[in-house]
């Protein structure tokens, strides 16, 4: 019997290994993660506003990998370190004949976001919303006058927690008294010139600050930019991506921190990649963004290949693609873009909510209690 691991279980790491699971192979498969939960973090947005509870946005790791398969076993576990064929974690010790490593991405967080919270933590995602609440509260009950809520980072994370959060205080005709301000080098990156410029038209006429510049410093509660001074009340960073301690412990190839893996996925010989932790690329070498369908669609191919090579079979390459993305831009209006389609409004909304219910369901449904 052959026993493959899996580090991480976000959403490369659970499309392995439901891959692994359908080959019906006579394997053990280890799904170790740090968390004993799933964060659907595509769907944080809703979280910190309150529209989503805690049990909307998570999964029982070990309820899950019951559900999925019954040669997988769920390890509460923090990984450390390989070193050749055993994987060395905080609590044991484990060997393996294959190992994908999945554990996805952190907040990257310049020193001087030290008092900024992150939604990619679910602790400071919770953080977030206790904060967000208690603001609006006291607001409602006429104990502040004036606040403000500082977004870094003008991603598609950022943009999303941003437009939701303004449309939220909309609602509550609180808009005279709390604004929500977004500030970043570059604003929505991932998308082409036009359908970031209707996104920046959308988040004007709802209300949105958007400050495209660097921030100088931030002391205490006020950030500096240019020749103006922010007073915040809630920082929130959404400030790039960064690997784990995990990953940077790896001796295997790294560019700007995050894994290389070959056309196979392969990061060595027994030892594959997939998500946002590695240099994903298409087909043509293209880097591809860090989104979910990159990571799900790694973590099958990964998944695929560690099959192949049980089977002595020769390797697949991976062939991945963005078939388009999907942005919250506050209450039931988001945009899509995909290939040489863009549609905003409500339709738009509808199909994130269709994209996100999509994956979400049917594993819900594989959770067994």
């Amino acid at each position: 019997m052959k026993r493959v691991i899996i580090v991480g279980g976000g959403y490369g790491g659970i499309k392995a290994l439901e891959t692994l699971a359908k080959a019906k192979l006579d394997l053990e498969i280890l799904l170790i993660d740090k968390n004993s939960f799933h964060y659907i973090q595509t769907e944080s947005y809703n979280f910190v506003i309150s529209s989503f509870s805690l049990k909307e946005i998570t999964l029982s790791l070990n309820h899950l990998v019951q559900g999925i398969g019954v040669n997988a076993v769920f390890i509460n576990d923090e990984a450390i370190t390989v070193d050749n064929s055993t994987l060395i974690c905080k609590k044991g010790i484990y060997t393996f004949d294959y190992l994908i490593i999945a554990t996805g991405t952190v907040t990257k967080k310049p020193k001087i976001f030290d008092n900024f919270l992150d939604v990619k933590d679910l602790q400071q995602a919770t953080v977030i919303k206790q904060r967000f609440e208690k603001l609006v509260l006291e607001h409602l009950q006429k104990k502040r006058n004036c606040s403000n809520i500082a977004v870094a980072g003008g991603g598609s994370s950022g943009i999303e927690i941003a437009a939701s959060m303004q449309y939220f205080i909309n609602e509550l005709k609180l808009n005279s008294e709390i604004s929500v301000t977004v500030i970043a080098d570059l604003f929505l990156s991932e998308l082409d010139e036009k359908s970031k410029k209707r996104v920046i038209d959308i988040l004007g006429d709802l209300g949105l600050n958007l400050k495209q510049c660097l921030i100088d410093k931030i002391q205490g509660n006020t950030i500096f930019i240019k020749d103006e001074k922010i007073i915040y009340d809630l920082g929130v960073a959404a400030t790039g991506l960064d690997t784990n301690s995990f990953i940077k412990n790896l001796p295997f190839k790294k560019s700007n921190g995050f894994l290389v893996t070959d056309e196979y996925l392969r990061v060595s010989d027994n030892i594959f990649a997939a998500g946002d932790c590695a240099v994903m690329k298409d087909k043509n070498g293209k880097i591809l963004p860090p989104t979910a369908q990159i990571a799900e669609q790694s973590g099958t191919a990964a998944a695929k290949n560690v099959i192949c090579s049980i089977k002595h079979r020769p390797l697949k390459k991976s062939d991945l693609k963005i078939y388009g993305l999907a942005i919250a831009l506050g209450g039931k209006f988001a945009i899509i873009k995909a290939g040489f389609f863009q549609f905003d409004g409500i339709l738009a909304y509808l199909g994130k909510k269709a994209i996100e219910n999509y994956y979400k369901i049917p594993l819900k449904m594989k959770e067994v209690f």
